[in-house]
């Protein structure tokens, strides 16, 4: 009860989530394929490589939207739509999105069901994928809310950042922590602060409100003070270091299924292991977002 969802209709995105509190959201839920840089990655010349899931990444086009209501069920497609933005406001709803990835000729749908309670869950699959394509860097979503929900609760590997051929010495248990202590700073910026199979996590703020993410699956996720785009050297490994990297007023939020492994086995260069490899297919996964009051 009393809340309100709103979507942009021609770009497709969830701009608002307002439980009561104000919108929340800052950005709107995105497909993400990509990483920044970690070192080992430049040994394989990661940066080209698989340079078409950061082109994707960048290059969404929103093919068609759709929604579905709890009272008609009736569709309205994206042509017959009269409002920007639309919302959904204390009932039950399903949006879907469709977008076209031209760099990989794919397609990546993110679907939307909210129910009375306010819960939001949010379904992403990855389509049309050829097995000839570069392995995938990351499929997850990123978003970013307000800086004030700054204090992170999760169930899943910590306390320190773990990736899925680094966690050996992370254990599974609750940890909570602020988002500026979730960020890893290596003297060279790069990808940093991943906490993996993960089964829920929350960002509240000083009162406690906030949102909390569920899901049926072991997932991934990262929270910062910083784009994604601040830690990623580029295809030029830009020479940069740890005071390059300013802390913004807002939280920087990625939900992953999986981000592939660091690798570096024989010290510095390889790939990640086949087993912590993203392969290119067709993909899917959900969470849950719930209102935390």
């Amino acid at each position: 009860e009393g809340f309100e969802v709103k979507f942009d209709a021609d770009k497709g995105s969830l701009t608002s989530i307002d439980y009561g509190n104000g919108n929340l959201l800052l950005k709107g839920i995105e497909a993400n394929f990509w990483r920044a840089t970690i070192d080992n990655d430049f040994g394989y010349n990661m940066p080209k490589m698989l340079k078409p899931w950061n082109d994707a990444t960048k290059n969404q086009k929103l093919l068609r939207i759709g929604v579905q209501s709890g009272k008609n069920n009736s569709t309205i497609e994206e042509l017959k739509m009269t409002q920007s933005p639309f919302k959904v406001q204390n009932g039950n709803a399903r949006v879907t999105t469709t977008y076209d990835l031209p760099d990989v000729n794919g397609k990546v749908g993110i679907t939307y069901d909210v129910n009375d309670k306010g819960e939001i869950k949010v379904t992403t699959e990855l389509s049309g994928i050829k097995e000839d394509l570069p392995v995938i860097p990351r499929f997850g979503n990123n978003f970013i809310i307000r800086n004030e929900y700054q204090r992170v609760n999760w169930y899943g590997r910590g306390p320190h950042e773990n990736y899925q051929d680094r966690k050996t010495s992370a254990m599974v248990g609750t940890y909570d922590s602020k988002v500026e202590d979730l960020y890893f700073p290596y003297i060279r910026p790069q990808e940093n602060g991943n906490r993996a199979d993960v089964r829920w996590v929350t960002f509240t703020n000083e009162t406690g409100t906030g949102i909390g993410i569920y899901a049926p699956q072991l997932f991934e996720f990262s929270a910062h003070h910083q784009y994604n785009s601040d830690f990623d050297p580029g295809e030029t490994k830009q020479q940069r270091h740890t005071v390059d990297i300013k802390k913004r007023e807002l939280v920087n939020i990625n939900i992953d299924y999986k981000q592939m492994g660091v690798g570096g086995d024989n010290s510095w260069g390889f790939m990640a292991l086949d087993k912590y490899q993203i392969k290119p297919k067709d993909l899917s996964y959900s969470y849950v977002i719930k209102p935390l009051k």
